[in-house]
């Protein structure tokens, strides 16, 4: 063998060595939540879905091997005809899927950011760190995307769906507006996020739907906590039921989720993104998003609720059960729903 292709060889088996040494290291990292992981790496190749460019040069991360496999698995089953259909992160006849497929839920999410903003440290984490402005439509195509794959996807791709929002947190902080320091990973504001996604979608589902039985609603927040813990929210700060999640919320609402200048900026521009848009263009979508929150925020976010707000808001309500009623599931249900629905039949 010639010297050169020796040469060649015994690089290539040391940095195989090499690697199985750091895949050892890090096997053990699969089973801890998100939280406790270091995932500054993460954070500079996996806010896309693109494969990472590889440099063929350099050993392979083990992250790089993890997820190449991950999308391997999310291939059409058609070519695994013998595999057990993937159900994902949650039970197969979880909560989350019967509210989140229908489509009608999103028009609750305006609802959900606004309760958010309500927290100042939230607000300045979004205000300072994301890109809403510039591409208003293009964040919430992403964040609803993601969200929707951690509720439908395979459990490959539900779990690399969490991975990437745990990446973005990972340069979030800062100093709010009172001069507080903030980080997107603070395990008190992610329970909050998390609380007014479960509390907002269930409330607007009930309205359009009927209310679910007490044993669904706390079925729903339990899979919540699913999503949450895996982003390193710990089980002792959950609110245990769903009741008390609801307190959890009166009780931030009163104390620490109480709108700063800076939310309220945030605010205004999530409701109406567009300058150009006449304000009277807007007013079907602020009309929903008034009825979904608390009185005290309408006010600090300067929505109003008069007579022909509230008579429109009951409208809508009617008219989208009766859409329930009569749209097919193509139209009715979120393309995450129906492609979930195609796998595990």
């Amino acid at each position: 063998m010639p010297l050169r292709r020796r040469d060649r060889h015994r690089e290539l088996d040391r940095r195989i060595e090499r690697f199985e040494r750091e895949h050892q290291r890090h096997r053990e990292d699969e089973d801890r939540p998100l939280q406790s992981r270091d995932a500054q790496p993460r954070g500079e190749h996996h806010d896309g879905d693109a494969d990472d460019d590889l440099d063929l040069r350099a050993p392979l991360r083990p992250y790089q091997v993890r997820d190449a496999l991950e999308r391997e698995t999310e291939r059409p089953q058609q070519a695994h005809t013998a595999s057990v259909a993937d159900i994902g992160i949650l039970p197969r006849d979880a909560v989350a899927r019967r509210l989140n497929r229908e489509l009608f839920v999103a028009l609750g999410s305006t609802a959900a950011v606004l309760l958010q903003m309500a927290h100042p440290l939230v607000a300045a984490g979004v205000d300072q760190h994301s890109d809403f402005r510039r591409d208003p439509f293009g964040r919430f195509h992403r964040t609803a995307n993601t969200s929707l794959d951690a509720v439908f996807g395979t459990t490959a791709r539900a779990r690399r769906a969490l991975r990437r929002i745990d990446a973005r947190h990972v340069s979030v902080q800062g100093t709010a507006e009172d001069g507080r320091r903030y980080r997107a990973r603070d395990p008190q504001l992610l329970l909050w996020v998390q609380a007014t996604l479960v509390l907002t979608s269930l409330r607007w589902y009930e309205l359009v739907a009927g209310r679910l039985p007490p044993s669904d609603r706390q079925r729903y927040w339990d899979e919540g906590k699913v999503f949450a813990r895996e982003l390193g929210v710990p089980d002792d700060l959950f609110p245990r039921t769903i009741g008390d999640l609801e307190r959890y919320e009166r009780d931030m609402l009163v104390t620490a989720a109480v709108p700063d200048t800076t939310g309220r900026t945030v605010a205004r521009i999530v409701l109406h993104p567009f300058a150009v848009v006449p304000d009277a263009l807007y007013w079907p979508t602020d009309v929903i998003t008034a009825g979904l929150l608390p009185p005290a925020l309408r006010a600090a976010f300067e929505l109003r609720w008069g007579t022909a707000e509230r008579l429109f808001f009951r409208f809508v309500i009617h008219a989208l059960r009766v859409w329930r009623a009569l749209a097919p599931k193509w139209l009715a249900f979120v393309p995450h729903a129906r492609l979930y629905d195609e796998r595990v039949r």
